[in-house]
């Protein structure tokens, strides 16, 4: 009787043998879908690259000027933001100007918290 249990347990098997091919199938199935990642992936990356950035901290020589708009972050200020990453908060997308300004406004939120660091900068 345990050879006739053996028996099935092995078609058992095979039937899962068989389950592995769809398997493989699914795979393709998934790897055409990643034929469509690099299209998303180019939309984020150049959603990532950014466009024109306003500053809205407080005016700080050899930083940035309030309210500028720079096509990249300036070389003092990138120096800077190294040992205070806190800082690059305060080069937004022009896009984000509304929210940062109402966090400014109300003085809360990452950005001010940003901008109070950046006013000991002046001295």
């Amino acid at each position: 009787m345990r050879k006739e249990k053996t028996e099935p347990a092995a078609a058992d098997e095979g039937k899962a043998a068989g389950a592995g091919t769809a398997e493989v199938t699914v795979s393709e199935a998934s790897g055409a879908e990643g034929a469509k990642a690099p299209a998303a992936h180019e939309a984020a990356k150049a959603k990532k690259e950014p466009g024109n950035l306003m500053y809205v901290g407080p005016t700080v020589p050899d930083f940035a000027i309030q309210n500028g708009v720079y096509t990249q972050i300036p070389k003092g200020a990138a120096d800077k933001i190294e040992a205070e990453p806190e800082l690059g908060n305060l080069f937004i997308e022009i896009s984000d100007y509304p929210k940062a300004n109402k966090m400014l406004r109300e003085r809360q939120g990452y950005i001010f918290r940003a901008y109070a660091k950046a006013l000991g900068l002046r001295k």
